[in-house]
């Protein structure tokens, strides 16, 4: 490599460092951070966006900090991440359909994401979400309990697939394999003496098809009660409204007593029956 090869290179990368720097210094996070929340509204109506900060990070991509997403229909009900860093996939552009990576660090935990918009140039029509989820501590998610009107807590983490439109969730197809450790289930009544259900592990593998999300098979073990379950629900468009048919066998320790039990009702309103 002749001397005059080897400066060649070193003024382009000095360019390049420059040209980064520069645009780190002066990125327009206001702008930026406006126009992110427009975009995200516009697709979402029900959906409200709140963020303090907007920088630029490498690959190229986004960071976004403090991130707060609430429901125009339910304002006490809002998620929060601590930070989300977007950017997208760089082969996919040169196909045409774009696919957006996403990283955020939420309720002291990690999710990871793609999410593929399957027209060409648009971020219309379906989409293919592949997310995976590690350490969610469901006890400092305050949305859970305000969805369920119950506490829950434990460490969350999984898998999840789907494939679908995005305003109609329901109507799509996908996949979960999902855990929860150190659960802890409030009970909205005295069940076999129990005000609260404890367990050290629930795992769950379900499938969703036909408006359907099917429970194929949960387990839950621990000192306090094991047991197993299956079935299905048939979910609405409020899904609190979903209606339960759900079926297992119990084990309730602290008693010494094995039970069969089906689930009924809704998710709101969850109806259990034993014998």
């Amino acid at each position: 490599m002749t001397m005059k090869t080897k400066k060649w290179i070193a003024y382009t990368i000095y360019g390049v460092l420059i040209t980064a720097i520069f645009l780190y210094v002066r990125f327009p996070s206001d702008s930026a951070g406006r126009y992110i929340k427009s975009i995200v509204e516009g697709d979402n109506p029900n959906v409200v966006l709140l963020l303090d900060s907007v920088k630029p990070c490498l690959l190229p991509g986004i960071r976004l900090g403090n991130i707060e997403i609430g429901f125009r229909d339910k304002p006490d009900l809002i998620l929060r991440m601590s930070a989300l860093k977007l950017r997208p996939a760089i082969i996919g552009l040169f196909t045409g359909k774009l696919t957006l990576l996403l990283n955020a660090d939420a309720y002291e935990g990690h999710i990871k994401a793609d999410i593929g918009f399957t027209n060409r140039l648009s971020r219309k029509g379906p989409v293919r979400i592949n997310a995976g989820f590690n350490d969610i501590n469901l006890g400092k998610c305050s949305c859970i309990k305000t969805a369920t009107g119950r506490e829950i807590g434990g460490i969350f983490e999984g898998t999840m697939s789907y494939n679908g439109e995005r305003d109609r969730f329901i109507n799509g197809t996908g996949s979960a394999n999902i855990a929860l450790l150190d659960g802890r289930v409030q009970l909205l009544g005295d069940i076999f003496g129990l005000n609260e259900m404890n367990f050290d592990k629930m795992e769950a593998d379900m499938t969703l098809k036909n408006r359907t999300l099917k429970i194929n098979n949960l387990k839950m073990a621990g000192r306090q009660l094991s047991g197993s379950f299956n079935g299905d629900i048939s979910l609405n468009k409020n899904i609190m409204q979903s209606r339960l048919a759900i079926k297992g066998d119990v084990e309730v320790h602290a008693i010494g007593k094995k039970v069969s039990t089906t689930l009924k009702g809704t998710v709101a309103n969850p109806v259990p029956r034993f014998k």
